[in-house]
């Protein structure tokens, strides 16, 4: 038997689902519209703003710049390590020394300024992009 109050709690627990899909469904949104390459301009040009000194501390977004920082450098790790790999197919060739997060910021800025008919396109592929146009291996 349904009383009053188990209806209520039934209702007010159906709302908070609700509620709770509806911020995760958001959530979703916004991330996946924040990995294309109009965002990681975005960000990029902060942390280029932070390495280089040319704007107020006031006036920078620290997330978007350390948003863009973890993405490239992690792509750049992603790519050196995969391509270590004994027979793996190699497309990007790092220096031998490395490259600095600075470096490969600035890389992926410049190819994002340079190919404005991209920025429509996921991140990850803009990176790839990015890296490979910078750093090709041999034929």
């Amino acid at each position: 038997m349904i009383t009053l109050t188990s209806a209520n709690q039934f209702v007010r627990n159906a709302f908070v689902l609700f509620l709770l899909c509806g911020s995760c469904l958001t959530a979703n949104m916004a991330a996946a519209a924040a990995s294309d390459g109009n965002a990681l301009l975005r960000q990029c040009t902060e942390a280029i703003k932070i390495m280089e000194g040319i704007a107020d501390p006031d006036s920078i977004d620290f997330a978007q710049a350390g948003r863009c920082m973890g993405e490239v450098d992690g792509f750049a790790g992603a790519s050196a390590f995969y391509e270590k790999r004994p027979g793996a197919p190699r497309a990007i060739c790092f220096p031998e020394d490395g490259i600095t997060i600075g470096q490969s910021v600035r890389v992926v800025e410049k190819y994002l300024r340079e190919h404005p008919q991209e920025l429509h396109e996921s991140s990850t592929v803009l990176l790839f992009g990015a890296f490979l146009s910078s750093y090709p291996c041999p034929r």
